[in-house]
């Protein structure tokens, strides 16, 4: 899919310079510290303050790491903090906790490896010897809690099997005022915007997700213990967070479209116990479903710290009122509900919610400096937010607003509103051209063709191209093919969807005559023709049935760079480049009846059957000025044109073969555009210095000059274009010298 644009602060371009870590660096940052006390239950125990959390940690399965078998962190809220927690969710005591509730929330104290305060203060996932970019931007540290394995349906599946679904460990969040500086914000204002009920009090430290520490680093035999005011409620990942708020159940129903389940071998072996494991994946969507924000989406990775440490998935879902006003906008015309919008236009929509990188706090995105994934700037107001959540794997912002991609607003929008036009949508998004179709320093004109069209009628190459959905419930599931070689049908190639799409992009009309005129298109050296009403590239030209051509109208609409056309009747074939060459239709059957006096010149030659044939060029791309059946004629008579032997013929020829490249053309002229200068051809002259001509355009019509002044106009307005060059049928022969 197309990358995500982003405005960043010079500090924040060095916080998302991609970044890797390895095992052999976690025994260098992870030792045992000096000063041994006792283990962490020993330590907690002569404090005598911890008593409730210790009751936990017995009833858990971890009492034995925090006893001492294995290095650990433990976050200890004091019995005070304990006893709100308890008075808050109505138990009596610690033995009223339900044992899956317990296990989650004593391993969200209990953090991986020995952590001093200046590790979590500044942590450094390349070792102790390395710098960080910005101090505190590694701010998640992996913790012992962890969801029970789970049964989820897979709305892919038309009987909505259940699959079990693996969680992964929780990373749990520590604000450090490095952090805050290093963003440029205010600590206080934006870690209380997420945590109401906390207070700020890491000017010389950090919080810990909800609680302040009130005792730092309190040495163990077998870690730290830090002091903390509040239970650690474990964070839910957005997903989670997001399916408790009913607002906002439009977005979050959109999502789960694209959600499918990885198989996780590794898991399967160790936890399944027989049952195959799966992991909640959101196709190519951010991971706002996964406890890491790691790529590794079915892999039990741990090694990935410098992207689990950091990264966040920060959604901004818009509430189901202004989900439903977009709709009624941009799809109602075309669809019955957003459930069955196509998944490439729904994409688009969801993305553009979704921000991958730093935690976002309020204050930067309130002072833009943050653009959506597609290059929007994504407005918020603290003050009028409608849900607000810190999470597990980000950040959730409830908005009462959709952000409009700029997919909806260009011309764009009829492929991605229009369900009519969602083959040739497939083709613009998977060859890449939506970003260049999305900007405003040109102006297009897109002619698009309804899937009929395409699927009925429509060859590229010559070979017909379909369309294939074997699950309409299942991202991914579509495909285009085109008939093979070997075998009915392959995926169609990148290239080939670029070939087919690009054609359909006009960027410049450069030259018109009454109702005729000529545009550039998106591909190199491939152009439309319009005449009246019909429109149609040099494949339909070449082939003489114009009457294949389409119609075209202009679709209603305010775009904001340029304007959009819908065909109908003919074929979409009508605009795609010609993928013949000249240099083998010259010699064929196919060959145009104003070639043949040429074709045999080019036959007594031999240039064609040589090899490689026509090797003088190498590849170059050329333009060849052929001389009418008349000039030819004319040319045998007068004795100007040699038919032995057939080196002479061969230097004959080569002169109206002009070099492109040589010739500093970027593209090949037309009436009227203005296009004039010296053609230097591939022939030479007597003293072996290369024949050239001149190029003249008249506003109206091409003349090429030759070394005597003789004039040689060219007779067609539209020339044949071909994959190799162009042919310009002129009305004389040439003159070299």
């Amino acid at each position: 899919m197309e990358k995500i644009m982003r405005k960043w602060t010079p500090i924040l371009v060095c916080i998302l310079i991609a970044l890797t870590s390895c095992v052999s660096e976690l025994d260098k940052y992870y030792t045992t510290p000096a000063g041994l006390k006792g283990n962490a239950w020993e330590v907690m125990e002569a404090k005598g303050n911890y008593k409730l959390f210790q009751s936990a940690v017995a009833k858990s399965a971890f009492k034995d790491l925090v006893q001492g078998k294995g290095q650990i962190t433990v976050m200890a809220p004091t019995d005070s903090a304990f006893q709100v927690y308890l008075d808050k969710h109505k138990y009596a005591t610690v033995a009223d906790i339900p044992q899956d509730v317990l296990e989650k929330l004593v391993g969200y104290h209990l953090v991986y490896y020995s952590f001093n305060k200046e590790a979590f203060e500044n942590y450094k996932p390349f070792g102790v010897e390395s710098e960080n970019f910005a101090k505190g931007i590694y701010y998640k540290f992996r913790t012992k809690s962890k969801d029970a394995i789970s049964k989820m349906n897979d709305p892919s599946v038309s009987t909505l099997d259940s699959v079990k679904v693996i969680h992964k460990e929780r990373f749990l969040p520590v604000f450090s005022f490095n952090l805050f500086t290093s963003l440029g914000i205010d600590a206080k204002s934006n870690y209380e915007f997420f945590y109401p009920n906390s207070t700020w009090n890491g000017a010389t430290g950090f919080n810990v997700s909800n609680a302040s520490v009130k005792e730092y680093a309190i040495v163990t035999d077998n870690g730290y213990v830090y002091s903390i005011n509040q239970v650690l409620e474990p964070l839910e990942t957005v997903y989670t967070q997001l399916s408790k708020s009913p607002d906002f159940s439009i977005f979050k129903q959109a999502y789960d479209r694209f959600v499918s389940f990885v198989y996780d071998a590794q898991s399967t072996t160790d936890y399944g116990k027989g049952d195959s494991l799966f992991v909640q994946y959101h196709s190519t969507l951010p991971q706002i479903g996964s406890e890491w924000t790691s790529s590794s989406i079915g892999s039990l990775d741990y090694t990935q710290l410098s992207t689990l440490a950091y990264g966040a998935n920060n959604v901004f879902s818009p509430d189901n009122t202004s989900m439903q006003a977009f709709f009624n906008t941009y799809w109602a015309p075309y669809y019955s509900s957003i459930n069955d919008v196509n998944f490439l236009p729904l994409y688009y929509l969801l993305s553009n919610h979704v921000y991958s990188g730093v935690p976002l706090f309020p204050e930067p995105i309130e002072k833009g400096l943050f653009l959506s994934s597609q290059g929007t700037a994504i407005q918020f107001n603290r003050s009028s937010a409608k849900m607000k959540s810190m999470c597990v794997n980000g950040t959730l912002y409830g908005i009462d607003h959709v952000m409009v991609p700029p997919v909806f607003t260009k011309v764009t929008s009829p492929m991605f509103c229009d369900s009519t036009y969602s083959t040739i949508l497939d083709m613009m998004v998977y060859s890449s051209l939506i970003s260049t179709l999305t900007t405003n320093q040109m102006k297009f004109s897109v002619y698009y063709p309804n899937n009929k069209m395409i699927s009925l009628n429509t060859t590229l190459e010559g070979k017909r191209i379909q369309y294939m959905n074997t699950n309409k419930k299942k991202f991914g599931a579509q495909e285009l093919d085109i008939e093979g070689d070997v075998i009915p049908f392959v995926p169609m190639q990148v290239s080939q969807k670029k070939s087919f799409a690009g054609g359909h992009v006009a960027t410049q009309q450069i030259s018109s005559q009454g109702d005729q005129a000529i545009y550039r298109t998106l591909n190199p050296f491939n152009y439309l023709y319009i005449k009246g009403d019909k429109i149609y590239s040099s494949a339909i030209f070449n082939s003489g049935d114009v009457n294949k051509a389409p119609t075209f109208t202009k679709i209603p609409g305010n775009w904001t760079n340029g304007d959009a056309y819908s065909l109908s009747g003919g074929t979409a074939s009508a605009l795609v480049p010609e993928s013949n060459q000249f240099k083998n239709v010259i010699t064929s059957l196919a060959c145009p009846t104003d070639y043949t006096y040429f074709k045999a010149v080019i036959s007594s030659s031999g240039m064609s059957a040589s090899s490689p044939p026509y090797s003088f060029m190498q590849g170059a791309r050329f333009i060849v000025l052929i001389p009418t059946s008349a000039a030819i004629l004319a040319g045998y008579a007068a004795k100007q044109i040699p038919t032995t032997p057939a080196e002479k013929v061969v230097s004959f020829l080569k002169p109206y073969f002009i070099d492109v490249n040589a010739s500093n053309l970027v593209d090949y002229p037309f009436p009227g555009e203005g296009v004039q200068g010296k053609l230097v051809s591939f022939g030479t002259k007597s003293n072996g210095q290369p024949a050239t001509f001149t190029l003249v355009d008249t506003g109206t019509g091409l003349q090429i000059i030759d070394a005597k002044g003789n004039i040689a106009n060219v007779l067609s307005y539209f020339p044949r274009i071909y994959a190799d060059g162009a042919a310009y049928l002129i009305d004389k022969l040439l003159v070299v010298e």
